[in-house]
């Protein structure tokens, strides 16, 4: 048996850690050694009473290898193992890289990428902003690797999404355990032009401590990690604790002093995480550099837009902003900064947020 087929027939067994694995690694040398090894030499290699040497014990059978090779073919999933050449660079550098991935859609290669993480329950702003962050990043070149939460995960995947970008999900669960339910159309969507990806074999229930065990893939497969809002016990932070182990640069979006979602940005900021004003904070940190666009091709955005358009669009690049707002901002009477606004949200520049606040989209 190859190596990479015990990698993946290991990783197939419930409860066989990554922990397990490299213990067995240490003790045989040759992981492949444990498909021929005697059933003791597992458990002192695992410990008498470790149920993953049970398991490991009497799963080791081709019946059992077949149904696993035959479940990964039924579902058209690729399969990637440590020993491979084409598994990602960056996660073999991580302290504790996964043994096997599974992804459907394209692998990140060697493009820059930011990890964008945040709040589930993320505010209209916050939701605004990682869409921003996430399509000017994609606009220069930039993946976006995330979590496929909803809330700030959603929108940093979405941003890329409709701007043409390179995104990846990295799952809490197998892949044919889409994540949650409500984001399936958005993974489908990512897999057409980015990658899904878990190192859950399939059939994986997404279960509590899934999510930060995977936490450490989106850090790893990053060149920095972007926290658009966490609160002060977010479980963001422990994808930034990752990437601190990492060695990744850390950016953080400011937010109000008096909104709970901002307490734990604000504070990565106190403590050192770089401040994020604008997309060129993050670009000129990463490695190598990124080419900026020119100011002229951001002019040639709204070239379509008639004076009065441009005003109110100009007015919502700043800030988003309700009805009331752009009224004082702008002074252009409610009835026709509503034919304005339906006008740009039906062009594709403007989005509205919930209630009267519009956003811009690009």
């Amino acid at each position: 048996m190859e190596k990479r087929d015990v990698y993946i027939w290991l990783n197939s067994i419930q409860g066989v850690s990554y922990g397990a694995i490299n213990k067995l690694e240490r003790y045989f040398g040759d992981i492949e050694e444990i498909w021929e090894a005697e059933g003791r030499e597992i458990y002192r290699a695992l410990g008498k009473r470790s149920k993953s040497a049970v398991k490991i014990v009497n799963l080791r059978t081709k019946e059992y290898w077949q149904k696993t090779k035959d479940k990964i073919s039924a579902m058209n999933v690729s399969v990637v193992t440590i020993a491979d050449p084409d598994y990602p660079e960056k996660l073999k550098k991580i302290y504790d890289p996964p043994y096997v991935l599974f992804y459907r859609g394209e692998l990140p290669g060697d493009r820059p990428t930011i990890g964008m993480v945040g709040a589930r329950n993320a505010t209209p702003y916050g939701k605004w902003a990682a869409n921003k962050f996430a399509r000017e990043l994609s606009d220069r070149g930039v993946g976006i690797i995330s979590g496929l939460a909803l809330g700030i995960d959603t929108e940093s995947h979405r941003g890329a999404v409709e701007n043409q970008g390179y995104t990846l999900g990295v799952l809490g669960s197998g892949l044919d355990v889409p994540y949650p339910p409500a984001n399936y159309q958005l993974m489908e969507k990512i897999r057409e032009q980015g990658c899904i990806l878990s190192e859950f074999h399939l059939g994986e229930e997404p279960l509590k401590h899934h999510f930060p065990q995977r936490n450490r893939i989106i850090s790893g497969l990053s060149d920095g990690i972007l926290v658009i809002e966490a609160g002060e016990k977010s479980g963001s932070l422990i994808t930034v604790e990752y990437g601190l182990e990492q060695g990744k640069d850390i950016f953080a979006l400011p937010g109000n002093i008096n909104c709970e979602k901002s307490r734990g940005t604000n504070r990565l900021i106190r403590d050192g995480a770089k401040i994020i004003i604008e997309v060129e904070d993050i670009l000129s940190e990463l490695p190598g550099g990124i080419n900026l666009p020119s100011k002229g091709a951001e002019e040639n955005i709204i070239r379509d837009l008639s004076d009065t358009e441009t005003l109110v669009y100009r007015c919502l690049e700043k800030n988003p902003m309700d009805l009331d707002t752009l009224y004082y901002q702008t002074k252009i009477d409610i009835q026709s900064l509503n034919i304005l606004l339906t006008s740009l949200e039906l062009k594709g520049y403007i989005t509205r947020l919930g209630g009267k606040s519009f956003t811009v989209n690009r």
